[in-house]
């Protein structure tokens, strides 16, 4: 009746963005990392390289290498798992 229907934990494209946390899987987190560097090359392209600019990327990406440490350990855990 439901099959096409997803678990709450899985989320959609949009909910992986927008979380704080890691996404469910390696792929769909790599999407988000690489969605992310693109937006931060247009700021860079609308914006300019000042160093607000600058100081904004780098906290960028140190979020995202955060956020992708954390979700290694957690996509180890469950590949382990299964």
């Amino acid at each position: 009746m439901l099959e096409g229907m997803r678990e709450p934990h899985e989320g959609n494209f949009l909910t992986d963005v927008m979380e704080l946390g890691p996404a469910p899987t390696m792929s769909r987190e790599l999407v988000v990392l690489v969605l992310t560097v693109v937006v931060v090359a247009i700021m860079f392209a609308l914006v300019g390289p000042g160093p607000v600019m600058w100081i904004a990327s780098a906290a960028v990406a140190v979020f995202m290498a955060v956020r992708f440490v954390v979700g290694l350990r957690g996509w180890n855990r469950s590949g382990a798992q299964r």
